[in-house]
């Protein structure tokens, strides 16, 4: 299903946002259809006509077949018109039709038709034909889902959203390579819905966010890739590279829950989420799959029956930056990983819960973590299973049942469970080799650590068994450990062996009260000393 609904979101996208198009309206219309029918859809129509410079494309039918599932669009009515001076605008009708369906990951079969609305919809193209503009604009986009039918059975399943005022521009290059980039500016989306759960219980939610800007250019390689989807190995060894950038203002959500827990009783919540927005962007190719979020502050409150007062946290802002990369090569490849969380705040109450006599510090908390190095890809991480005979068929498997082995099943079902059992612990194809612990800082109740560090692989070995050193230091745990267990969260009984660990590990550092340092050194064949002493 997912895969079916993600084909069937980048569909929608291309077919609101500006289509291929040229100085008349017949080569616009056929640049579109040949953007489509490159991508893997079929695009049928059911008659069109001319009236003077205007073009008119009726029933339009829109298709994709996938292993998991299809998607149609039905788009009434296409009208491209020569304005004259080298532009030509496209005007798609108020109402489109989209319906998805598929199979779940279970086997159910599920089909969920989706109504959009764009009234007032406008985009004129201009330029040459292989170096074409697309200003497009969108007064608003409504998209709606009623009902979801699953195995024969219609459920309500009301979720809307709501684009306003999206205007924007495309720059299309034709040839082998191609490219493309765009930019987008949107006021406001807002989404609400209504959704069932499998227990009787339902789930509110609605939600604004002010203003989205987006961007991105896409480098496309020549050859014929029908089903990127299901060829994005091939495509990006071809040159494919893409890159995006998507950034919002205030966000405002709300949700509201009522249903049945596990035990059957009653049970119900209110959730709010406010935040100050957030910078997000992507890219990948050959060369690796990135990702990096920078979030502002946000705040979010929870209240429940089951518990006595409001369950709020707050941020002051957080970040992810992330680059892996995706191909199968000799040589050891870089990556990298980042996140950090800045400012953590919890509310009064649930501090009293454990720490009624605020014996702890309230200080914001706060966690960074900076991670490179580098790894070997043993296979490509976008290659499909055919391309790497690792979903071979059986001999016979049509016997096995969930449950395990049928009894009158013959011998190679149990060669194929035994095949099953050991695909489970396949190896993922990343094997790191090298890793720089850049940073590692956490604040925490009025203690402080910092470390670095760098590790290495043994020689035809692998990083769980590592060579290097890790160099930590400690501020305010000794004053940490006397408050926890003043308040009864150690017990008096374990302080000895907390302390006796401690000086395990840590030893104190020279002219300073309540500061400690740890040098951790591995050493081949699994040996790991602590400040010099063997600890295994």
């Amino acid at each position: 299903m997912f895969r079916s609904l993600t084909t069937s979101a980048l569909a929608l996208t291309a077919m609101t946002a500006p289509a291929f198009a040229d100085v008349t309206p017949e080569q616009v219309w056929q640049s579109w259809v040949d953007y489509y029918q490159s991508v893997g859809y079929t695009v049928a129509e059911g008659g069109r006509d001319m009236a003077g410079s205007t073009m008119t494309v009726r029933d339009v039918l829109i298709t994709s077949e996938s292993d998991s599932g299809s998607m149609e669009f039905k788009v009434p009515q296409v009208v491209l018109s020569d304005q004259g001076d080298g532009r030509v605008q496209t005007v798609f009708a108020d109402e489109l039709a989209v319906a998805v369906s598929g199979t779940d990951p279970d086997g159910g079969e599920y089909s969920v038709p989706v109504a959009v609305k764009i009234p007032g919809n406008s985009m004129l193209s201009s330029g040459a034909p292989e170096d074409m503009v697309h200003d497009f604009n969108y007064p608003t986009m409504d998209v709606a889902v009623k009902t979801m039918t699953t195995d024969g059975t219609e459920s309500p399943l009301p979720i809307n959203f709501a684009l306003t005022n999206s205007t924007g521009k495309v720059h299309i290059v034709s040839g082998a390579p191609s490219k493309y980039d765009y930019q987008m500016k949107t006021e406001a989306f807002t989404f609400d819905g209504d959704v069932p759960d499998d227990v009787g219980g339902k789930v509110k939610f609605a939600g604004s966010i002010d203003g989205f800007e987006s961007q991105g250019d896409m480098t496309a390689p020549g050859g014929d890739f029908t089903n990127m989807e299901e060829e994005m190995d091939a495509a990006l060894k071809a040159g494919l590279a893409m890159k995006g950038q998507l950034k919002s203002g205030v966000i405002n959500a709300n949700f509201d829950y009522s249903g049945t827990d596990e035990q059957g009783q009653p049970t119900s919540g209110k959730g709010d989420y406010k935040g100050e927005g957030f910078d997000a962007t992507f890219q990948m190719s050959q060369e690796g799959l990135g990702y990096k979020l920078d979030s502002d502050a946000f705040d979010f409150t929870l209240t429940t029956p089951q518990v006595p007062f409001p369950i709020s946290y707050g941020i002051k802002g957080g970040s992810l930056d992330m680059m892996l990369p995706v191909s199968q090569r000799d040589e050891a490849q870089p990556f990298r990983f980042a996140y950090s969380l800045d400012g953590v705040t919890m509310a009064e109450d649930i501090w009293k819960m454990f720490d009624p006599q605020a014996a702890l510090p309230r200080d914001p908390a706060s966690l960074s973590l900076d991670l490179s190095g580098l790894m070997k890809v043993t296979k490509d991480m976008f290659a499909m299973p055919d391309d790497t005979g690792d979903m071979a068929p059986a001999d016979d498997t049509d016997s096995a049942t969930a449950e395990g082995i049928a009894p009158d099943a013959p011998a190679d079902d149990a060669e194929a469970q035994a095949e099953a059992e050991a695909g489970a612990d396949e190896p993922t194809g990343f094997e790191p080799l090298q890793m720089t612990i850049n940073k590692f800082a956490l604040d925490l109740l009025g203690a402080k650590v910092n470390a670095t560090g760098e590790l290495k692989s043994a020689e035809g070995g692998n990083i769980e068994a590592p060579i290097g050193q890790i160099h930590a230091e400690y501020e305010g745990v000794n004053t940490l450990i006397d408050t926890l267990s003043s308040i009864g969260l150690i017990p008096q009984e374990q302080m000895m062996g907390v302390r006796m660990m401690l000086a395990m590990f840590a030893k104190p550092v020279e002219g300073s009260t309540d500061k400690m340092a740890t040098d951790l050194e591995f050493k081949e064949g699994g040996a790991i000393f602590a400040n010099g002493q063997q600890i295994r």
